[in-house]
């Protein structure tokens, strides 16, 4: 059976920008139950994910619950902000660092265990498996890397008889969602610590997924709504002089971008080519030679402006510590906004980011329409 999938990207709190578009569909087709069967996320992506599918039959009812859930948000209550809780968790990965022992001290630089109290509070899982058995979602899934096995394993909760899949480092494994995949899905590396599931422990799902479209495919997904978290498909990005030797937050931030973004945009690209070429091939051709794959279709809806340069203009809102933390305690200074866009979970910027999300998909409000009208004839 074929479904129509919604693949949401990683990016702390970029996330925001997802709840724009969906606000958008749903403002643009009010009367919709379940437009998407499946459901995968990745990192924030994954907490939108799940926030959809454990909400009620109404689609814009949902969005309502995850826009007050991003809108109630504050960077106390993702990890810890202040002066204390961030030089005792800096010790200890410093420690961790010299010492080189066997221990269990956080292989992290911030504490997130707000962000698991804010969860537990706010994800009806309960009513996500109720969901799962008696409506129309098919799969909610939520995808993390593991540290020990380095494979992509990507969660899902789905109904009965969907089976996982295994190729090479990519896995899909049923399970009942918890709030550990959720944390462990946007566990970025080197910045939140990572989190056990049962023997493994895991971290941001963006780390070695290599095809982020893959789940929905094997999901049984043939047409795939992607809301990315970058402009780059739109914007050419200026090449500025360098006025000072790159920090910390300036590298990792270039790091972060090449794991969250740029592997979507490839996968996208490789997508895209294999369309074009299954077009050539004529289909008996492919059932002769036991090729399995087959044409998806796909629609990308992603900003049309840089997000970092937003998170530029918001920067001040974050906690002093953390603006000392990203090299932000100074005007003018160079590079770092990127990587706060990250980590901005302070409300003018969250809503800067869904107005930018509702506006970009009103722009597509043809293309969103004709895309889920398929879905439902």
């Amino acid at each position: 059976m074929d479904h129509t999938g919604l693949v949401m990207t990683g990016g702390g709190a970029r996330g925001a920008y997802q709840v724009g578009v969906l606000k958008a569909i749903s403002d643009l087709l009010p009367d919709l139950h379940y437009p998407f069967p499946v459901i995968c996320g990745t990192s924030a992506g994954a907490i939108n994910a799940v926030g959809l599918g454990c909400s009620g039959d109404i689609f814009r009812h949902s969005v309502e619950k995850l826009e007050n859930l991003w809108g109630s948000l504050r960077t106390p209550d993702v990890y810890r902000s202040d002066y204390w809780g961030m030089a005792k968790r800096m010790g200890h990965f410093l420690k961790a660092f010299l010492s080189g022992e066997d221990n269990e001290i956080p292989a992290s630089m911030l504490d997130s265990s707000p962000l698991g109290q804010f969860l537990a509070r706010h994800m009806d899982l309960p009513r996500l498996s109720y969901n799962i058995q008696h409506s129309d979602i098919h799969a909610v899934c939520v995808t993390a890397c593991g540290y020990k096995s380095g494979q992509s394993v990507s969660f899902f909760q789905a109904k009965e008889n969907v089976a996982g899949w295994h190729l090479g480092q990519r896995v899909g494994v049923p399970t009942k969602l918890t709030i550990d995949h959720l944390l462990a899905s946007s566990a970025i590396p080197t910045i939140f610590p990572p989190v056990k599931i049962n023997r493994e422990y895991f971290g941001d799902g963006v780390v070695r997924n290599m095809a982020p479209l893959s789940p929905a495919v094997h999901l049984g997904s043939d047409r795939i709504l992607v809301i990315g978290v970058s402009a780059n498909r739109v914007c050419t990005t200026a090449r500025k002089p360098a006025v000072t030797f790159p920090k910390l937050p300036q590298i990792m931030e270039h790091l972060l971008n090449g794991a969250f973004i740029d592997v979507v945009e490839n996968d996208l690209d490789k997508a895209l080519l294999i369309n074009d070429l299954l077009k050539l091939i004529p289909e008996e051709t492919l059932v002769s030679n036991n090729i399995s794959l087959r044409p998806i279709e796909m629609l990308v809806i992603s900003p049309s402006e840089p997000i970092d340069e937003i998170a530029a203009r918001h920067v001040a809102e974050l906690p002093r510590p953390v603006r000392q933390f990203l090299g932000q305690n100074k005007p003018n200074a160079e590079g770092g906004a990127s990587m706060a866009s990250y980590l901005l979970f302070e409300g003018p910027f969250l809503k800067e980011l869904i107005q930018l999300g509702y506006r970009d998909a009103q722009a597509h409000a043809r293309q969103l329409e004709a895309f889920i009208n398929r879905t439902k004839s």
